[in-house]
This record gives structure tokens, C-alpha cells and sequence, in this order.
């Protein structure tokens, strides 16, 4: 190609740099600049907002300023109405339509004359479901930056409620529904282009689902402290006893609540066999409650329920083990906590399925992995008593996090993606 690929990056946020402001926020703006940066793309931006979303902060006002400083187009904003509930659950059941589970579908065309308007060559939606299925029609070539398929968490929280709680008609009901709404999900995303899915198991379901252009694309973090996460981490982190952060994030989130499950009911019986009384101190980070049954699990003098911690970095460098269990279960998924924890020096733990998703997960590289609750509970045990260790693990991280996860890298990847999409198609 001689001329630059027009991008319009298509967002429900508004990104900004600022580390105080939201982190979705900063963390588009970072991929919105590297996208700009490169030689290939003329980048535009577009925000899409629904009526009565929450009012926008001062700075998160002042990043369309940012984002021309960066060298982006500011193509404009709309707001569209609120979505309301399309079609009755007969109607939904027996002949379902893609706007019963996306209302915001039937706003393609108005979307798409703004982003013609811009003579857009691509739309590119990052990380969001709604806004995906609002731009699957406009008429330009479409690539989503996605996560999880959106059945994906809805199908395993119900069976993990049914697990805890029992089966009942309404979840059984949920389970049907959520059927077809992958049957509308994977209609929104044959409509599309380009799918660069953030977990490699979620790129390959794409993939198994009649959509050769899925591909693995990966997530992306900011690396607030750079270098100085070294002298920041030997000052802070605390060996005796050792601290284990076991969770950050929402305690009720999907992800999080079967990961806490597993803690309790089959890797805290295998530490506490392993490791001392009064040796290790677990911390579990995040806001919201347990179910109680899995709380009942997390008893104990060696477990330590923080809630909400406003420093989450120094929370997480004063523990010298970093444990993620989130993906021991089924439910395998892309984390950005794992690149977080990269970003300070972290000694990450983990059950080896999340290579599954993120595949630069390595065992003894930039993580310790193992296959079941004993192994882990060892691998524990022995960071615990090996600082060498912990530091040769969080150093790893820190460099596979600086090789593969930085705007400017995943930018680069995407670009390609982009230029290899049209040389194809004129070619």
C-alpha cells in the first residue's frame, strides 16, 4: 500500500493520560497514541455515548486535547438513546433477532454516515460488546478488539450458581437464553471484518465458529513506575510473614468468584499442609462480599479480606508472592492482572491453564505454574524461602512485559493485522 490506512478508533470512554483518572480510560488512550504513532494509519476518534451516561471529569473533558497533541483526528460525538428492552421472551426464544440482545444494532447506519463523513477505511472498536454490535454495519471494513465471547461469563456464572445454589427454572431459563444469545453474538461477529481476541482460547472458538480472521491479539497495561519498581519493591516488600495477595479486583466478578472458590476449597488445605502456621498471611484485595459459602471457605487467621485498598501498587509490592488462581477452573479467560503484576516485579503464581489464554505465561520464566493444587501449594512454598527466585520470576515479568505488552507493541501488531487485511483485498 502507498497511502495510509484511515483508522477511526470508535470508544464509549474517553481516553486520557492521566494516571488519575479511570484506567480503561488511560489504558485506550495509550493504544489510541501508539495507533497514531505508526506510519501506517491515519487515526481518527470517535465517541459514542448513551443519554444520561456519567458526566465526564474535568481531565477526562480535556483528553480530545491530548489525543490531538498525539496526532489524532477528532472526528466527533454523538450520544444515542438509551437502549430499551427489544421484543418480548417468546419472541426472543423462538425467533431471535440480533437487536433482542443488542439494542444498539439498529444505530449502525447513523454511526456509519459519521464515520463515512471522515472517509473512515476501518472502524475499530476496543473492549466493548455494545458498541461492537452498533458498528457491525457500517459500511467500512471492521475489526474488534475483544475479550470475552459474550455468552462466555453469563454460561459459567449460572453453572457456578447452580453449583452453590442449586438448579431452579429461572436459571435454567438463563441457560436457554444465553443460548441464543450466542446465536446473535456470532451473527454481530460474522458481520465483522477483523476479531483480535485478547485470550488465544477465545480466538480459536472464533475460529472453530466459521470465522477464519479471528486471531490473538494481546492485551495491553501502563507501566507506571518503569525501572523504579526495583528500589520501590526492596524498600516495600514485607518477607515475615510472607504476604500473598490472592485477589485484586471485584470480589463478585465471575473470574474472581471461581477463583476464590478454588482457594478455599482446594488450595488453602494443600498450603496449610505445606507452609507453617503464622508463616504466611493471605490477602484477598477487592471491593463487594463473598458468596457465603465460598466465604466460609476464606476462614481463618492466615486469610485477610483488605475490601477496597487505594494504593493497589504498594499493596502489591509489599507481598513477595502474587497468586492468581482465577484460571484453575474451566473458565479460562485473558487478565490484565497478570501484566500489572509484570509491571511491578511481582513474583507471579498461577495454575497453568492461564497459558491457555495468554500463551507468553511461562513456567519459571516470568511466572511459577502449576497443575494442581499441591503443585501450587509447593511452588508457594518455595518462593516463599527463595528470594532469588521471586526476583529472577518478577524480573522475567517485567521484561516479557516490556517485549510484548506496551501500546506501542500490541499497536504495531494490529497495524500489521490492518495492512496485511487490505493488501489482501486489493491485491
Amino acid at each position: 500500500m502507498t497511502s495510509k490506512v484511515r483508522l477511526a478508533v470508535v470508544t464509549a470512554n474517553r481516553p486520557h493520560p492521566a494516571h488519575s483518572v479511570r484506567a480503561a480510560n488511560v489504558v485506550i488512550f495509550e493504544l489510541i497514541r501508539a495507533l497514531a504513532a505508526r506510519p501506517e494509519l491515519e487515526v481518527g476518534w470517535l465517541l459514542v455515548e448513551h443519554d444520561g451516561s456519567s458526566l465526564a471529569t474535568d481531565d477526562e473533558r480535556n483528553g480530545s486535547q491530548f489525543l490531538q497533541d498525539a496526532g489524532v483526528s477528532l472526528i466527533g460525538e454523538m450520544t444515542l438513546p438509551k437502549p430499551t428492552r427489544v421484543g418480548g421472551r417468546i419472541e426472543r426464544l423462538l425467533a431471535p433477532k440480533i437487536e433482542h440482545f443488542y439494542p444498539d444494532y439498529v444505530h449502525s447506519a447513523v454511526i456509519g454516515r459519521e464515520l463515512s463523513n471522515w472517509k473512515a477505511d476501518v472502524a475499530f472498536v476496543p473492549w466493548s460488546e455494545w458498541l461492537t454490535a452498533a458498528c457491525a454495519d457500517v459500511p467500512m471494513t471492521k475489526f474488534a478488539y475483544y475479550g470475552n465471547p459474550d455468552p462466555k461469563t453469563g454460561r459459567a456464572r449460572t453453572h457456578h450458581d447452580i453449583r452453590l445454589e442449586g438448579l431452579s427454572l429461572s436459571r435454567l431459563a438463563t441457560l436457554i437464553g444465553l443460548r441464543q444469545l450466542e446465536k446473535m453474538h456470532l451473527a454481530v461477529m460474522h458481520k465483522l471484518d477483523l476479531i483480535g481476541d485478547v485470550a488465544n482460547n477465545d480466538a480459536e472458538y472464533y475460529r472453530n465458529n466459521g470465522f477464519d480472521n479471528a486471531f490473538y491479539v494481546r492485551n495491553i497495561w501502563i507501566d507506571r513506575l518503569g525501572e523504579t519498581w526495583r528500589p520501590r519493591r526492596s524498600e516495600l516488600e514485607s518477607p515475615t510473614p510472607v504476604r500473598i495477595i490472592a485477589n485484586v479486583g471485584k470480589l463478585g466478578g465471575t473470574a474472581n468468584r471461581l477463583g476464590m472458590e478454588y482457594l478455599g476449597r482446594e488450595l488453602l488445605p494443600a498450603l496449610r499442609e505445606r507452609m507453617a502456621s503464622g508463616s504466611y498471611l493471605i490477602e484477598i484485595l477487592g471491593s463487594g462480599n463473598l458468596h457465603p459459602k465460598i466465604a466460609n471457605l476464606l476462614s481463618g487467621p492466615d486469610i485477610v479480606l483488605r475490601g477496597f485498598v487505594d494504593d493497589i501498587d504498594e499493596a502489591m509490592m509489599t507481598a513477595p508472592v502474587f497468586l492468581c488462581v482465577n484460571n484453575a477452573t474451566s473458565f479460562n479467560v485473558g487478565h490484565t492482572r497478570y501484566l500489572h503484576a509484570w509491571t511491578l516485579g511481582c513474583c507471579v503464581i498461577a495454575h497453568r491453564n492461564a497459558s491457555l489464554a495468554m500463551p507468553e505465561i511461562e513456567h519459571g520464566k516470568n511466572a511459577l505454574l502449576g497443575s494442581s493444587a499441591a503443585e501450587i501449594a509447593d511452588l508457594i512454598a518455595t518462593a516463599a524461602g527463595d528470594a532469588t527466585l521471586r526476583n529472577r520470576i518478577g524480573e522475567g515479568g517485567w521484561l516479557t512485559y516490556r517485549e510484548l505488552f506496551t501500546a506501542d507493541r500490541v499497536a504495531e501488531h494490529i497495524a500489521e493485522r490492518i495492512v496485511n487485511h487490505f493488501s489482501f483485498d486489493r491485491g
